[in-house]
């Protein structure tokens, strides 16, 4: 099964797109923690493997943070068992490409493309999309943009910033 599978055959799997929901069902524990600046990481201890979330967060970051987490450990875990951290900059950074299959991990995970497309159809905007799906704005953008790479044609009306998971931040502001 190639990455771009790996979101949806997990909501066929266990029927939900509940990331905290998946993570139990994977044998994979959630932990918070009370951090100041990252909001979350992932580590494998002895062969078991952890995510952590920020306890400083809304339900809604820790939510989309859990995912992205999610997305490492199923992706990328031969990684995380090879070094014993990922630097904190490079943590959220679409620009780095294990970042980025995170985000997009994230974003197929929690985003139900045939309702999302429903959504765009029905000239919902962007704003009103991410907010109904309770997502940040931002997250939405990635998944239009791989739909994009996939061939859907569907209007991206912004690049989205590519450390918005990064800040503790998550007022709506940060849309």
């Amino acid at each position: 099964m190639n990455k771009q599978d790996l979101p949806n055959a997990l909501v066929r799997r266990y029927g939900t797109r509940d990331p905290f929901q998946i993570a139990r069902m994977c044998g994979i524990s959630v932990r918070y923690v009370n951090t100041k600046k990252q909001k979350g990481f992932c580590k494998i201890i002895l062969n078991n493997p952890f995510i952590f979330l920020s306890q400083n967060m809304s339900e809604q970051m820790q939510r989309m943070t859990c995912a992205h987490e999610l997305g490492h450990l199923l992706l990328h875990r031969r990684l995380l068992t090879t070094q014993s951290f990922l630097l904190e900059y490079e943590l959220f950074d679409i620009r780095n490409a294990h970042e980025l299959e995170a985000n997009v991990f994230a974003a197929d995970l929690l985003i139900d493309e045939p309702d999302l497309i429903e959504r765009l159809h029905a000239g919902d905007d962007m704003i009103t999309i991410a907010s109904s799906l309770d997502i940040n704005v931002n997250l939405l953008m990635i998944k239009l943009i791989e739909m994009q790479k996939r061939g859907v044609s569907i209007p991206v009306p912004f690049t989205p910033d590519r450390k918005f998971l990064g800040r503790i931040e998550d007022t709506a502001e940060s849309l």
